[in-house]
């Protein structure tokens, strides 16, 4: 199944390299067990503090937040949402 947003598969919207990371990550193996929206606010309330598409340091995996955007992108849908700033954040640029 292609996921898609805009038209678009999400492999066009996120680096290649960047998705195969994701998918690779065991983070983003952990999120299976979010099966709404409000528990995938909830997961961007509680861990994210920061948004960009690698995380810092030496270990320069995917960050917490462009797992949590790829998660919605198997969602089916996209929601907006007012309650955190980082939620707008990862939304903003769908």
């Amino acid at each position: 199944m292609e996921i898609q947003t805009s038209g678009r598969p999400i492999e066009s919207l996120l680096e290649k390299v960047l998705c195969m990371n994701i998918l690779s990550s065991d983070y983003f193996k952990e999120l299976y067990r979010l099966k709404t929206y409000h528990e995938v606010f909830d997961e961007i309330y509680n861990q994210v503090d920061l948004v960009e598409p690698w995380m810092t340091g030496n270990c320069r995996g995917p960050s917490t937040s462009c797992c949590l955007l790829y998660k919605f992108f198997t969602m089916n849908g996209l929601l907006k949402q007012p309650d955190s700033p980082y939620i707008r954040a990862i939304l903003k640029n769908v």
